[in-house]
């Protein structure tokens, strides 16, 4: 049994209420500010150029998290342990050894890699459609 740290739980709090607040105020409050209200831009320019921003601001905040689910999961691999050896945590767990904490591995890092794909596959296609309102515009 692995018990909690409660300065990593309190660090995690801390982080996640950080992520959610820097998410919400870079990506629509910002955006209204530089870009005007979703839709009603003056300009086609400037509506393209609102659909670009939000797509890197949403890649650029996904990758921390990603980043650290990638790592946790190819350290899961490595060590054939969940939680991996000398992590802290913020709840008390219990060690799964073999298998299991393989297939928890495989899926923290596949679910990584499928984060990453989609947000460039959005980017592709938000380059495109912004392409797209610039022409007609």
């Amino acid at each position: 049994m692995r018990t909690a740290d409660p300065l990593i739980r309190r660090r995690w709090l801390i982080g996640g209420g950080l992520f959610a607040a820097t998410w919400f105020l870079s990506l629509w409050p910002l955006a209204n500010a530089i870009f005007g209200a979703p839709g009603a831009a003056p300009t086609q320019e400037l509506q393209a150029g609102r659909l670009i921003y939000e797509e890197l601001v949403k890649c650029a905040l996904l990758l921390a998290p990603v980043a650290l689910a990638g790592w946790l999961g190819v350290r899961m691999l490595a060590a054939r342990t969940f939680p991996p050896p000398e992590t802290r945590v913020p709840v008390a767990l219990s060690i799964t050894l073999g298998p299991a904490a393989i297939a928890t591995g495989c899926a923290l890092l596949l679910g990584a890699l499928l984060t990453v794909a989609f947000r460039l596959v959005s980017l592709k296609v938000s380059l495109q459609l912004a392409a797209l309102l610039r022409g007609v515009g």
